[in-house]
């Protein structure tokens, strides 16, 4: 099985502003410098570090390449809007990265799990696939794809 380790965990909001300040003031986490972003297809032909500059923010929370924390707006139309069943931005998130998310989506298929494959889409270079455990919690898994694909 893919080796998988807790990269970041996900949090939303309405009210981006205070959600930042939060975590920036009143928790003392360090603002990280946003990853190149995608474009929403609602969005085409936008950059993406533009469209998502006021909708999500990177905080470190331990380690700014492997532990941290994404705030973002809430977007409660988002999967519909991308074709796909599960919405990552409806209510937060954690997730995991891997270095084999082939390996990752063999397993859960042969477990009889169903996952929602959005490939590359708002972090490039990171191809994402989004599941629910059994009590209904969200959960990412990602691999950096250096090719972007």
């Amino acid at each position: 099985m893919a080796n998988l380790r807790l990269h970041h965990v996900n949090v939303t909001s309405d009210d981006m502003s205070t959600l930042s300040s939060f975590y920036r003031d009143a928790l003392g986490l360090e603002l990280l410098p946003s990853p190149a972003m995608i474009a929403t297809s609602a969005n085409e032909g936008k950059d993406g570090d533009e469209e998502w500059e006021d909708g999500a923010k990177f905080f470190d929370a331990g380690d700014p390449e492997e532990l941290q924390l994404h705030a973002t707006r809430r977007q409660p139309y988002l999967a519909a809007q991308e074709g796909h069943s599960v919405n990552p931005l409806i209510a937060g998130h954690f997730a995991f990265r891997t270095d084999d998310i082939e390996g990752v989506k063999q397993k859960l298929t042969e477990s009889g799990i169903p996952f929602d494959d959005w490939g590359i889409w708002s972090v490039k270079g990171w191809y994402q696939i989004f599941l629910t455990d059994p009590a209904g919690n969200m959960i990412e898994i990602h691999e950096i794809k250096n090719d972007e694909g």
